[in-house]
């Protein structure tokens, strides 16, 4: 059984899937809710807005980075574009058995005394090893977590790159960090499956997920995928240039070719900005534009591309801070529950105690 993690509690779908809501037709009669905002950030490092112990500090802080120096840094983020309904981070390089990092990372969302914002609950999906350097890891702040019907990892997963959460109104928010391919070696985490290189992982990381989601739209879930996905589609994402030999190439047809028509997913940045030029990661050290890749996406299935309102990548080095991404802001209508009074008994409890505590 595969561990479902939050921050208050877990979630355990019965045998046939939690229930969920058709999505919100709006009336002409009423008022529209207000749109749905998610915002995606690949942190690099969360450290700076870690506050954690002194031996923890210590044995997380690379070059440059000190641990809890900002720990207002992802609340003011949040804050500025108006608390997003969800939250969605990449690398935030913890383990299961990092229990105090855990902590650290719910209190980021949410830090300050006095702060009469809205509070977020986490839920998170982290590398399995247990013990090591940390890497990789996502997480994904809910301002209002009882939308929330599952939230699950997924089986062939120990390194804590996909974090799904189905929601009451009967879509999927996918939570991606996926390999940066390579021909360096890559190790389960775990042991259970053979040394390949990167590259070979991150072709099979994308056709289990590709799987993963087809279950769940067999399951009558819509699908957001958003996150990093360490892959540019085409030369408009790249500067200098998109790296097209072997195997690069390869990952990146059998992505557009196989994963994203597999899915009937749509990349909605360039849906709706065809020509323009954009950028979520950068490289350190160099002048920003000199070296610098879109390779962190929004994907929704098409049957929702008419509920997607904008998509911007927060390209000012302010917003990103200490990571080399850039976060990036999708704002949709229409996502709510149709009657949110009616599903009040078929919500699941996600109040238990958090297994990871």
């Amino acid at each position: 059984m595969v561990k479902r993690t939050h921050d208050e509690g877990s979630v355990e779908p019965d045998s046939q899937g939690p229930p969920h809501a058709k999505l919100r037709r709006d009336s002409p009669e009423a008022s529209p809710p207000e749109p749905m905002r998610i915002l995606s950030w690949n942190v690099e490092t969360p450290v700076p807005f870690l506050q954690l112990p002194a031996t923890q500090a210590r044995s997380a802080t690379g070059a440059g980075v000190v641990a809890g120096s900002h720990p207002g840094q992802l609340r003011e983020l949040l804050r500025r574009h108006d608390f997003p309904d969800f939250a969605c981070l990449q690398e935030v390089r913890a383990r299961h058995t990092d229990k105090q990092w855990i902590p650290a990372l719910r209190l980021a969302a949410n830090y300050g005394a006095h702060d009469t914002g809205p509070k977020y609950t986490l839920f998170h999906s982290l590398n399995r090893a247990p013990r090591g350097q940390r890497h990789f890891g996502v997480a994904t702040y809910a301002r209002e977590p009882h939308t929330v019907v599952a939230a699950r990892e997924v089986e062939w997963d120990a390194e804590g790159r996909v974090l799904i959460l189905e929601l009451q109104a009967g879509w999927a928010l996918v939570n991606v960090y996926a390999l940066n391919g390579s021909e360096y070696m890559w190790r389960d985490p775990l042991g259970h499956a053979a040394p390949k290189t990167r590259n070979e992982r991150k072709r099979e990381f994308n056709r289990l997920l590709l799987e993963e989601c087809v279950a769940l739209q067999r399951r009558g879930l819509r699908l957001v995928l958003i996150g990093d996905f360490n892959i540019s589609l085409t030369k408009r994402d790249c500067f200098p240039r998109l790296r097209t030999e072997y195997p690069h190439g390869l990952a990146r047809a059998e992505f557009r070719e196989q994963f994203i028509p597999g899915l009937d997913v749509v990349d909605v940045f360039r849906e709706l900005h065809p020509q323009t030029r954009a950028y979520s990661w950068f490289a350190k050290g160099k002048p920003q534009g000199k070296d610098c890749a879109r390779v962190d996406y929004a994907l929704v299935e098409s049957g929702l591309r008419e509920n997607v309102v904008d998509i911007t990548y927060l390209e000012d080095p302010a917003e990103r801070g200490q990571s080399d991404h850039a976060p990036l802001l999708l704002i949709m209508k229409g996502m709510t529950v149709a009657d949110q009074s009616s599903q009040g008994s078929d919500a699941q409890d996600v109040q238990e105690q958090d297994e990871a505590e």
